[in-house]
This record gives C-alpha cells, sequence and structure tokens, in this order.
C-alpha cells in the first residue's frame, strides 16, 4: 500500500522549491488499527461524525491532536454554540446532556456552555457509543490507492504509524488529510488570498453588574472613551457590529470574551501561527485592562486565555460542488442536501484598512448544504466535515459556525457508516438512501420544518422568507 499523489494540493511558491532537502530513508510503517470509519479532529464536526458513525454500528476511530474532545470549543474557548436549533440528532443529544448538567444557558439568541463540562460530556457520549480515540495524536500524510483513500498515518509518542480504514472522514478544520491526499483546494479571499483575522477567545471572571450584551457597538465606545482617559492601549478593530462581545456563560459571573484579533496570518504556516497565538495573548491582558475602565467590569480579571488560537478559515477543499454566496442569499435547497445553515453572512474584515466593507454584504436566508459539497473531486472513500467543505470565501462566513459543523459532521458520520456497511464509496449515497437515514433519525432538513421553526442566532436577526 502507498502513499499516491498524483495532483500537488497547492501551489509551491519559489521559496519553498529554493530549500535544502533531507532524502528520508524508505519506511515500513506498522498498522496501528483497521476500522470501518476513520475521522481526523475531534473537533465540534469530528466528534458528531465519530458518534454519528459509531452510533450506526460502525468501528469507529477518532484522531484528535489535543489532550480533549471539542477542538475550538475546548481548546478554543469558543462561545457560544451558534447555530445549534433544529439540528436534531447527535446535536440535540449534546444539547440535552449539557442541559442536564447545568452546563447550558440562553444567552441573547442564542445558548452558551461550560468548557470543562463540555470536555467531560463529550468522553461520556464517545465511550457510550463505542467510538475510540487517540489523543495527543497528528495525522501527517494520507493514503491513497488509485484515487481511494485507504487510510492515514499517524505520529505520536508511539512514532508513526498506519491506520486503515474503509472510508475517512476529514475534520481537522483546515483540511489537513484532504490536501495530503491530492485534494485541490481554495485558500481565502479570491484575488489576493487573504483570510479572515484569528481570534484568540479569553475566559474572564468578575462581570460584577454587567449586563448581557446587546450591542458591540455599546461596548466599543465604551472602550474607546476608556483608552482616551489612558492612552496607552489601541483595539485591534474598528467599530463594527461582530465585536468585541463579553460572553455570559453558565456559571454566574464568567464570560468568554471575543475581541482579539490578529491579520494577515496564514494558518498552514507554524511559524505565523506561533506568532499569531504570542500576538493574540497579548492583546488579550491589554484588553481586560481597558475593560476594567468600562462600566460594571472594575473587578475583571482573565481566568484563562485559550491553548488554540482560533483559526476562521483555512483551506476549503474543492468537492463536487461549491457552495456559494448566491445559495445562501437565495436560500437554496438540494435534492442531497445533509443539514442547513441560518447563520448571517459574518465576514470579519480580512484587512482593516480596506474603504469597503466586506461583512454582512447581503441577507442571507435558511439554506441547505449539500452532500457533494462533502465530497472532495477526484478522490474516493474520503469525506470532509466543518469548515474546510467546498465553498467559497463568502459562504464559508456563514457556515463555518459550530453548529452547522456539526449538522455536517453527523451526516458525514452516517454517510461514512452507511458506505463502509455496504463497501461502496460515500460518492454513491448522493440522491439516494442518506437523506431518508437522516431524517430517520431526526435530523433537521429544511423540507421537514415549517418557516417558523428555523430560527436564526446571530444578533437577533429577522429572517426572510421567499
Amino acid at each position: 500500500m502507498t502513499s499516491d499523489k498524483s495532483s500537488v494540493p497547492g501551489p509551491v511558491s519559489p521559496a519553498d522549491s529554493a530549500r535544502p532537502v533531507v532524502h528520508e530513508a524508505p519506511r515500513r510503517t506498522p498498522v496501528a488499527a483497521d476500522v470501518d470509519v476513520l475521522v481526523v479532529g475531534g473537533g465540534p464536526a469530528g466528534v458528531a461524525a465519530a458518534l454519528a458513525a459509531a452510533q450506526s454500528g460502525a468501528r469507529t476511530l477518532c484522531i484528535e491532536r489535543h489532550g480533549m474532545l471539542g477542538g475550538v470549543w475546548t481548546a478554543g474557548l469558543l462561545n457560544p454554540l451558534f447555530d445549534a436549533n433544529n439540528k436534531g440528532w447527535i446535536v440535540q443529544q449534546l444539547i440535552d446532556r449539557l442541559t442536564a448538567a447545568g452546563a447550558w444557558r440562553k444567552w441573547n439568541w442564542t445558548h452558551t456552555f461550560d468548557t470543562e463540562t463540555m470536555k467531560l460530556v463529550l468522553e461520556q457520549m464517545m465511550g457510550e457509543a463505542g467510538a475510540e480515540w487517540w489523543y495527543q495524536s497528528m495525522v501527517v500524510d494520507a493514503i491513497v490507492e488509485d484515487g481511494r483513500v485507504r487510510g492515514a498515518i499517524v505520529e505520536s509518542k508511539a512514532g508513526r504509524e498506519a491506520v486503515l480504514a474503509k472510508v475517512v472522514i476529514d475534520c481537522s478544520g483546515d483540511g489537513d488529510l484532504a490536501a495530503r491526499a491530492g485534494a485541490g483546494f481554495d485558500l481565502g479571499r479570491a484575488g489576493d488570498g487573504l483570510c479572515q483575522p484569528m481570534t484568540m477567545m479569553f475566559e474572564v471572571e468578575g462581570l460584577g453588574a454587567f449586563p448581557e450584551q446587546q450591542s458591540s457597538e455599546v461596548l466599543f465606545d465604551h472602550m474607546q472613551e476608556a483608552m482616551e482617559r489612558t492612552g496607552k492601549v489601541t483595539l485591534p478593530f474598528g467599530r463594527a457590529r461582530n465585536v468585541p462581545w463579553i460572553i455570559h456563560l453558565p456559571q454566574p459571573g464568567t464570560a468568554a470574551v471575543q475581541a482579539t484579533h490578529v491579520y494577515g496570518v496564514n494558518a498552514l504556516d507554524p511559524r505565523e501561527l506561533t506568532r499569531a497565538t504570542v500576538e493574540a495573548r497579548r492583546q488579550a491582558h491589554e484588553l481586560v485592562k481597558v475593560l476594567r475602565g468600562t462600566p460594571h467590569l472594575q473587578g475583571l480579571r482573565i481566568t484563562q486565555t485559550a491553548a488554540a488560537i482560533g483559526v476562521r478559515e483555512a483551506r476549503r477543499v474543492r468537492g463536487r460542488y461549491c457552495l456559494t454566496l448566491e445559495d445562501i442569499s437565495a436560500g437554496r435547497r438540494f435534492d442531497d442536501a445533509v443539514t442547513f445553515g441560518t447563520f448571517p453572512l459574518d465576514v470579519h474584515e480580512v484587512n482593516p484598512k480596506d474603504k469597503v466593507r466586506s461583512s454582512r454584504i447581503v441577507k442571507t436566508m435558511p439554506y441547505e448544504i449539500p452532500l457533494r459539497s462533502l465530497l472532495p473531486a477526484g478522490l474516493e472513500g474520503l469525506l470532509v466535515a466543518g469548515r474546510c467543505i467546498s465553498g467559497t470565501h463568502e459562504a464559508h462566513a456563514s457556515y463555518r459556525v459550530t453548529g452547522t459543523c456539526m449538522g455536517m459532521g453527523q451526516a458525514a458520520g452516517l454517510a461514512a457508516a452507511m458506505a463502509a456497511a455496504e463497501n461502496v464509496p460515500p460518492a454513491s449515497l448522493v440522491g439516494g438512501a442518506l437523506k431518508p437515514a437522516l431524517l430517520q433519525r431526526g435530523v433537521g432538513l429544511l423540507e421537514a420544518k415549517k418557516p417558523e421553526e428555523i430560527v436564526g442566532d446571530l444578533y437577533g436577526d429577522k429572517l426572510v422568507w421567499h
């Protein structure tokens, strides 16, 4: 079995071609596992995929680089859980478990969760489903045979090992496995490749009497007034509708803060990621000093910054269908729909110096996401789920939120389990048995909902229907 990469996953820069190289010796890599479904990444899409596959009877293994499940929720401290309404099945199971644990809180138009409880609940759910998962492990290559993805190469403290699978699901967020398998991809905004800024979330305590925030602009103005009095800090963003936010968590007096922004970073370069992480953490501590000068927040203190910086945008794997801005603005339906999105267009400006702002340039309507956007073009045996699916820079700004990513994940997990059981490629399910199977499990799709049952999350936007 060989790693056959007939296509180049991305452009090779002159700097790369000029680098010196080291010739490695041929390897004999031991096979550590042979499963039905291999899931790469244990974030929102990944845990949903692994749970769906395992609950559907597939022998399932999830590979996770952190020492916890949850990805951007837990290592990244990302709250709220946007666009989870009516997604059904695994999404609803998670909400029910968090609610029962007292770790789910209504906040304005959406809900927040307790990060530590999320870690425990996800491990409990995976164990109960019979899924296996490995922490502190990195997928470093794809195993491809005649255009079919057959597994992955994993490196960890145990060394370099192979995992074979009937179907592989890339839920890495960045499309790492798909790229290594030879899938084409796009990165950033058309024309210049710039991606949305990165944000390091952080948690605080000592909210005092700070009320649930209704507007980012009001808090921005208070912060500007505080800075005028001290003259020491500059905000890393302008006055906008999507930043800054202090987001109340279930534990009284605590919140998650969405405020740091680092621009012009390539999420595929670890050196740039390191610089962005250092800068974002510095911003977090400086911003708390500013916030202490605003009403009700004099006693504010950081309890933790995220272990992993939040990446909004990286690879978008080219699939058999590319979801577009026109699709989400028109509220398009698809015969092979696997989930839906209601989140408005939320482009955090890729360049704060741009004179024309790109965020919220159109009003969106509830739209469906087709299975074809989860199927990389030119490869069999592989699905992608989460923010790395096939779509444009603009459409991605809506479907990248974690509730929608969970919806994709649970559909990918079921599709993988069905394909593995029948020994057929996942692409054979387009227009076939997948949608009825999703509906049977209580998955929310727009065709099964009345307009008044579909509720949008962000900023309390009123949805417009045809």
